[in-house]
């Protein structure tokens, strides 16, 4: 059974897949809190996903490991919801045990792997970020500042800003050392996991982080 809360045109629609519906009935509310998605659909298995996302496109699937299928058959399984979901940022939930089921997940589309226990704003902060890592604007509307933040306040003459216009702009070695440093912190320090995750090789990454110490050294010693 489908469970679809208000429908609103013009934004992303979010695919929960959870054996737990009361568990994702409470993530679909916090969501729905803090963003404006067209509607959250719940699912409590792959055969419904399955059913669901050849009904109707979805922008974001958040999908429970454990309640798609047995473990030797989770990697098939979510390959198929990834096809199925034509381009969706696809989120996998897992109890952050196992690196082999995490990799095997992302290996097959998963666009990454969170705890199950995650708090809805950190989240929201995930797919936010992961929006903007792979170009997917109508999930980026949904983190869009309000109309009145930019341009001018008319009732108070003040000029606003885009949000985020007043801070430093980084050069693109530093804005990919953050994603990097921070895609390996949330894998615990696993390079293997983290370069997975962002699609790299593991020699990438170490070859990035020697580039970085080098180029720090030298700045240091001018």
């Amino acid at each position: 059974m489908t469970q679809d809360h208000e429908a609103r045109p013009q934004a992303a629609r979010f695919l929960i897949i959870d054996a737990q519906l009361g568990r994702a009935a409470e993530l679909a509310q916090a969501l729905g809190d803090q963003l404006t998605p067209a509607a959250i659909s719940i699912v409590p298995d792959s055969r419904s996903a399955i059913e669901s996302l050849r009904e109707e496109r979805c922008e974001i699937v958040l999908m429970d490991v454990a309640s798609l299928a047995d473990a030797g058959q989770a990697e098939e399984t979510v390959t198929r919801l990834v096809k199925l979901a034509e381009g969706a940022l696809a989120i996998a939930f897992t109890d952050g045990g196992s690196v082999s089921l995490n990799l095997a997940v992302m290996r097959a589309g998963a666009h990454e792997c969170v705890p199950r226990n995650i708090i809805p704003a950190e989240l929201s902060r995930r797919i936010a970020e992961l929006a903007a890592r792979h170009g997917k604007s109508l999930v980026l509307d949904l983190f869009a500042p309000k109309p009145l933040d930019i341009g001018q306040d008319r009732d108070r003459g003040t000029p606003l800003h885009p949000s985020g216009q007043s801070q430093a702009i980084l050069p693109m070695w530093r804005q990919e050392q953050r994603i990097i440093e921070d895609a390996v912190a949330r894998c615990q320090g696993n390079v293997a996991l983290a370069a997975a995750a962002l699609e790299l090789s593991p020699s990438t990454i170490y070859r990035k982080r020697q580039a970085w110490a080098e180029a720090e050294g030298k700045r240091g010693a001018a």
